[in-house]
């Protein structure tokens, strides 16, 4: 691929979100003729901040968009948030050109890709983290992450060819894939999720399988042995590395697992003395490694220094403290049915798990299942609450707001216990988005580990 492709096209760019300034500013930059769509009035304040700042560099914005395009356009460049049902996509078959693909066509530098529907966070960071003094660049569709976070089509015009992309990937995304090829890939798993947008789990998972679409010779892929929703076959013909955080034998495996340790390329880590909790990382960080491995070829001591140096990100699996012996955990990003079963799975004690929000439509059957067996306290929050119970099989104490379900999960929490906000569903109101409500969980979890009063209140 070459930049020098998309001088003088007149691109379309649906969306004026961060994904679509970026597509915008970048066309300008490799010679290309961009004009901005988007269906939201100019009144809106993203969208008037969005359009101001590309006016300012000439580029054409229209707003207000009434969904059809009219004109000569060579490319028409979607962003993420874009349904796949628009028609938009239809009509314009055959010059639609996702956010990813057009990164992709103009980096210099390679770029090493993760998706999964959980622990693809996670899993980018401590890549990045492996290689950071390899010149890395964390980007993609990671968001709240705490960690320096860039917009992948703005990374992939400004990255020398001696840096790397570490880019966490949405199904969204992969859904416009066309030459797509990363240098090393992952799936950490597919389980349901979003049926909001694909009514269908077949239709979830052929988005996420484009990840490997146009990989081959001179590709790596990276899949966990142990995790049932993977499937070997997909590695094909490409170069492919195969672990087991479980403890069994991998397939070129630079990472294996003991009773008390994980081991990295020949360098014991013990349990304790790793700057993350719970079963899920631990496969989380043998992903990493194995695709930092992947790339560099020999694996140094600097890469594993880096990886321990880890903090866990924000909202995800985060520790906040613990008071009387009771740990209070922020797992804000848990927005599915199985996240919440892999989280719970990871942590050996008995667990208070507060759950509540939009449910996307989702299937919970297999979280009831889990739930009746495992004898965690559920605690549920929120005006679909009512709603949640009844996925859930019932009987479980509603609350009318997340403050009121922690207060009284931690006055029952014993010694050695957790209470960990798990929702299992995506943000409702009061709060916007999973980060709005991290935010308040670890206010409130503050108050309560910093004051006496509340337990008593």
């Amino acid at each position: 691929m070459s930049r020098a492709e998309f001088a003088g096209k007149r691109f379309a760019v649906i969306g004026l979100g961060v994904s679509g300034v970026a597509m915008c500013e970048a066309a300008v930059a490799v010679g290309a003729i961009p004009v901005a769509f988007d269906e939201k009035p100019s009144d809106v304040q993203r969208v008037m901040e969005a359009a101001d700042r590309l006016q300012a560099k000439g580029i054409e914005v229209v707003t207000g968009w009434h969904g059809e395009l009219e004109g000569d356009f060579d490319w028409v460049l979607v962003s993420p948030g874009l349904p796949p049902g628009h028609p938009v996509m239809s009509a314009w078959a055959g010059k639609i050109m996702g956010e990813i693909e057009f990164a992709y066509r103009i980096a210099e530098a390679p770029i090493l890709a993760i998706t999964g529907t959980n622990g693809k966070s996670t899993t980018t960071v401590m890549l990045y983290k492996c290689l950071q003094d390899h010149g890395a660049v964390l980007c993609g569709n990671i968001a709240g992450s705490g960690y320096p976070e860039h917009v992948l089509t703005e990374s992939a015009l400004t990255t020398p060819a001696d840096g790397v992309l570490v880019a966490e990937i949405s199904s969204a995304q992969l859904e416009t894939v066309i030459d797509w090829c990363p240098r090393v890939a992952t799936i950490t798993n597919i389980t349901e999720d979003h049926q909001d947008r694909y009514r269908s789990f077949e239709k979830y998972k052929t988005a996420k399988l484009n990840m490997f679409r146009n990989m081959g010779e001179g590709q790596v892929i990276v899949l966990n042995l142990d995790e049932e929703s993977l499937d070997l076959e997909w590695a094909g013909s490409v170069g492919f590395i195969g672990f087991c955080p479980d403890g069994g034998s991998g397939e070129n495996a630079q990472t294996r697992r003991t009773d008390d340790a994980l081991w990295f390329s020949g360098e014991e880590v013990k349990f304790v003395d790793l700057p993350f909790i719970g079963e899920m990382n631990f496969a989380n960080a043998m992903t990493a490694w194995e695709m930092a491995c992947a790339y560099v070829g020999e694996p140094t001591m600097g890469m594993l220094r880096r990886l321990l140096e880890f903090r866990p990100l924000e909202n995800r699996m985060e520790p906040l403290g613990a008071r009387d012996g009771v740990q209070v955990v922020n797992n804000s990003m848990c927005t599915n049915p199985m996240a919440v079963v892999k989280s719970c799975e990871s942590l050996p004690q008995k667990l208070h798990i507060l759950m509540g929000g939009n449910t996307k439509e989702g299937d919970y059957s297999s979280l009831q299942k889990y739930l009746h067996i495992a004898g965690h306290k559920v605690y549920l929050y929120g005006d679909d609450s009512g709603y949640l119970n009844s996925l859930l099989g019932g009987g479980y104490p509603e609350y009318s707001d997340l403050r009121s379900a922690f207060v009284y999960a931690v006055s029952v929490a014993e010694f050695g216990e957790v209470v960990m906000l798990a929702p299992g569903c995506a943000s409702s109101g009061p709060y916007a988005n999973f980060k709005e409500r991290g935010s308040a969980f670890k206010q409130i979890a503050k108050e309560w580990l910093e004051d006496e009063e509340i337990r008593k209140s």
